[in-house]
């Protein structure tokens, strides 16, 4: 067949499953009625998994797995699969050699994980990012400036140009425009507003941190976005998404600010659909289980060469629509399950969800960006990021008063601040939430 006939094939496929999963979405589903479509998913795919998966046979009999279930709540005693017990059976997993697809991860947590994939995977996922920006108004193909990263996956020399050249031309074929979210000095912010001026985009999209950056250089240097705007939404992904951070880029962008929520091994997984904070699970690709606190487990639902069951995929959520652990909802991605940080209080060390001191310091004018360092386990360095020198004796006695509210035992003089202008970053290019 002609390659371009094949294309243009490939792309009707690709719409009429959009089609038909905005339609499955948009009619009026009880939970009840979710749940059986999801247990009879997941049957479906366990049993292939039991049949042609060499590495759930082994998981089945090691744990003595039920060949079925008849509840979405069994899932729970599955054993959770982890990053360390895929990268330890590699070879298992991709069937000594047989498998050489693989999703990869950027390993922002450590070691990169690879993840095998099948043929016709990119379109599902494709179409489920796809139906959560159905929601908010985009359509494939809209013009979008997207602030993104992952150079470092092409790899070196021919091979990784070739790469950087196809990344490229997809871009076009896509209407995307790519700009580097590694870099977000002064300059580099100012050719990402000039891109977003020539180009009047339907969406931008980025990692959390690089679009809030791109938006307060532009509210601090009073920047006109100019006419016409085809603008609906801006698109977080990647990072946690603060209150802070939402309000700033709805007053400069004008738009809502939209949360989409998956990762490298997953696709999407869930987006916001009737506002900011109604993040929604798309739930005929995946059963999102969360634990009492708020831990996140994935089952997918979707054909795969290798699907995840039950497989632990490292944040917490804050559910908003839960029964028996399955969440349906979230009204907030709360990141990584270990991302503590420890100060000292008069009761002893207190352990402290890093997302409460981060959206604290958010608050504080000028504030675009915080990393943590824990110096001892009762002694907290704060390195903040501005967009203009800060009165750190300042911004400490704000942020104690602030953390006080809920925590009155805080020692003061356990936290330090130091400002900084070169963030860390992790090997995927995203801010780094502590440093060394």
């Amino acid at each position: 067949m002609d390659r371009s006939l094949l294309g243009r094939a490939v792309l009707h496929a690709r719409h009429q499953a959009l089609t038909r999963k905005i339609t499955l979405h948009d009619e009026d589903r009880d939970r009840a009625w979710i749940e059986r479509q999801q247990l009879r998913r997941f049957n479906d795919v366990w049993a292939y998994c039991l049949a042609a998966v060499p590495f759930y046979r082994s998981w089945h009999r090691e744990h003595g797995l039920p060949e079925r279930i008849d509840r979405l709540a069994e899932l729970r005693g599955f054993p959770q699969l982890t990053k360390e017990i895929l990268i330890a059976r590699q070879d298992e997993i991709f069937q000594h050699g047989r498998i050489r697809e693989a999703y990869t991860t950027g390993g922002s947590t450590g070691q990169p994980t690879r993840y095998p994939r099948g043929a016709g995977e990119v379109n599902r996922r494709w179409v489920d990012a796809y139906l959560g920006r159905h929601w908010a108004g985009v359509r494939p193909t809209d013009p979008t400036v997207l602030l993104w990263g992952h150079s470092h996956l092409f790899g070196a020399g021919l091979p990784g140009r070739l790469a950087h050249i196809r990344r490229r031309l997809a871009d076009l074929v896509v209407n995307v425009t790519r700009v580097n979210a590694y870099d977000l000095s002064e300059p580099s912010l100012r050719a990402h507003y000039m891109a977003v001026r020539r180009r009047d985009p339907v969406a931008i999209t980025g990692y959390t941190s690089a679009v809030f950056k791109l938006a307060r250089y532009i509210e601090r240097s009073q920047l006109d976005l100019g006419e016409p705007r085809r603008l609906r939404a801006v698109i977080l992904c990647a990072e946690t998404a603060s209150d802070a951070d939402i309000a700033l880029l709805e007053r400069v962008f004008k738009v809502p600010a939209v949360i989409e929520y998956g990762s490298a091994e997953t696709g999407v997984l869930a987006m916001s659909r009737r506002s900011t904070r109604d993040i929604r699970v798309i739930w005929d690709s995946s059963v999102c289980l969360t634990d009492d606190a708020g831990g996140l487990s994935v089952t997918t639902l979707t054909d795969r060469v290798f699907p995840l069951v039950h497989y632990a995929i490292g944040d917490r959520i804050e559910p908003s629509d839960v029964v028996d652990g399955n969440a349906l909802a979230f009204r907030a991605v709360l990141g990584r399950q270990q991302d503590i940080v420890r100060v000292g209080s008069a009761r002893g060390r207190l352990d402290l969800s890093a997302i409460l001191p981060v959206h604290i310091l958010k608050s504080y004018p000028g504030i675009v960006g915080v990393q943590f360092q824990q110096l001892r386990p009762d002694a907290l360095r704060i390195h903040v990021e501005a967009d203009r020198p800060l009165d750190l004796s300042d911004v400490g006695a704000y942020f104690v008063r602030e953390l006080r509210k809920d925590h009155p035992e805080l020692i003061a003089g356990s936290i330090s601040f130091a400002q900084t202008s070169d963030p860390a970053r992790t090997r995927a290019g995203k801010h780094a939430l502590f440093v060394p």
